[in-house]
């Protein structure tokens, strides 16, 4: 009676331990978790419309890119669905769900398997056994929650770089719109001097100027041309830079930019609200605020753990020549040489690391706004002025040269020169434009999100 009560005793024991272990595989995180539903929602949250795209099943085909005029949105959705440097970054998602899948599971249980025979013959003996790691089963819970972190964490570093990837679409798009334009002036200037230079021929044929002059104003048409030529290679140099954000294949090239920059806005970049958004949007911060929390977790089990590293619990059953034998069984380590120091310093430095990242990246935030902020309004400032003060009044030399040269009181030349002018004044705008709008973007990459509206000032 006694050894089948014991022999029932361990067969409870055993029962235990594999419901145990179904009970803490279950545990998984569940399929929506694993996905990219929260990446997608951090970024709507800051106001990327077009984050949806990261839920599609599949990338676009190879001839994705339509033909004609791209607009900023579509060039936007485009990169979210066939970039492969935006599919790069979101595999750090499947990467930790999965780590967080292994921290839910307790280790596969044990079985030890003993034959032995005696030397000169005989009855051998047979030993079955089937043990757990204990000590892991009850950090289970505890390393579950901290995968759980660094996964939350895992999301906003990703959907962060997502969004930098869509804001590096913004720039890449807007150099291409700045090529364009200048390309455009660079042509106006070139018939410009094309123009001054074939008067000046005709002038010199006739004996009214001299060489010099002449020479002067081949060398700015010949320069002239040769700045055509700059500027049609930093066209083809953004064009393959804003490819490349779109994951353009070979065949896509037929994609054309039709909108032009716009005038800046008037909104009114206050410093305390955008400041005050910062901290709350920017998902890199959260990030590190994350992994500092997981960082102080894990700090937390390895001071709980730290003079019981490691311990099972089983049962076995044995037979030898006295008979059959069945029990539970135990092994638990002594912390006679590793008391599991090394392991808790560890676990604070990390901490002590991670903390330090956060607070640094605060710093870096406010500071890349305020510098950000300061680079908008000025950008903004200059083209307010080019817009209202010095294009007009190039336009008003222009006219009045007009005026002097229909009247003989200039040479034609002073017309061309103030055509010149105003292009070049032209020229300054659009400069001002790209800066403003590049800005822009990099204000929007620095405070996490879109801008607030603000009132004119």
């Amino acid at each position: 009676m006694y050894f089948m009560h014991r022999q029932k005793r361990a067969t409870v024991v055993l029962a235990a331990i594999l419901a145990s272990s179904v009970f803490f595989g279950a545990c998984v995180p569940s399929a929506s978790r694993q996905g990219l539903t929260p990446v997608a929602t951090l970024l709507t949250e800051r106001g990327a419309a077009a984050s949806s795209l990261l839920l599609a099943d599949s990338v676009l085909g190879p001839h994705a890119i339509p033909a004609g005029p791209l607009v900023l949105d579509t060039a936007v959705r485009i990169a979210l669905l066939r970039s492969p440097h935006v599919r790069v970054v979101l595999a750090d998602v499947g990467l930790a769900a999965a780590d967080l899948w292994q921290a839910s599971r307790i280790p596969n249980p044990v079985v030890d398997l003993l034959r032995g025979f005696q030397s000169g013959g005989g009855v051998g003996i047979t030993n079955v056994g089937i043990g757990f790691s204990i000590v892991a089963a009850l950090q289970t819970p505890m390393r579950r929650r901290i995968a759980q972190t660094e996964l939350h964490s895992a999301e906003q570093r990703v959907a962060n770089a997502v969004y930098d990837a869509m804001i590096d679409v913004q720039r890449a798009y807007v150099d291409v719109q700045y090529a364009q334009q200048n390309l455009e002036l660079q042509q106006s200037v070139a018939v410009g001097t094309a123009a001054s230079t074939t008067v000046a021929q005709a002038l010199r044929a006739a004996g009214n100027v001299s060489e010099l002059a002449l020479a002067s104003e081949e060398a700015v048409s010949t320069q002239s041309v040769a700045d055509v030529s700059a500027a049609e290679s930093a066209l083809l140099i953004a064009r393959a830079e804003l490819g490349r954000r779109l994951g353009a294949g070979v065949g896509d090239t037929l994609w054309t930019i039709g909108e032009r920059l716009a005038d800046p806005t008037l909104d009114r970049l206050v410093i305390a609200r955008i400041d005050s958004l910062t901290i709350a949007r920017r998902l890199d911060v959260a990030a590190a605020r994350d992994r500092a929390q997981s960082a102080a977790a894990a700090l937390g089990l390895s001071a709980r753990f730290r003079f019981l590293q490691d311990g099972t619990l089983g049962a076995f059953w044995e037979r030898d020549p006295d008979g059959r034998f069945v029990g539970p069984s135990a092994s638990i380590p002594l912390p006679l040489f590793n008391g599991g120091g090394a392991g808790v310093a560890k676990a604070r430095a990390s901490l002590q690391q991670r903390t330090a990242e956060y607070d640094a990246l605060v710093v870096d935030a406010h500071a890349e706004v305020r510098a950000a902020i300061a680079r908008v309004d000025g950008a903004r400032r200059r083209a307010v002025q080019i817009r209202t003060a010095v294009l007009p009044t190039r336009r008003r030399v222009l006219q009045e040269s007009q005026l002097q040269v229909n009247a003989m009181a200039l040479p034609v030349f002073a017309l061309l020169q103030a055509k010149q002018a105003e292009i070049e004044a032209g020229r300054m705008y659009l400069d001002a434009l790209r800066d403003y709008w590049v800005a822009r973007a990099e204000l929007e990459r620095a405070s996490g999100g879109s801008l607030p509206a603000g009132r004119a000032p």
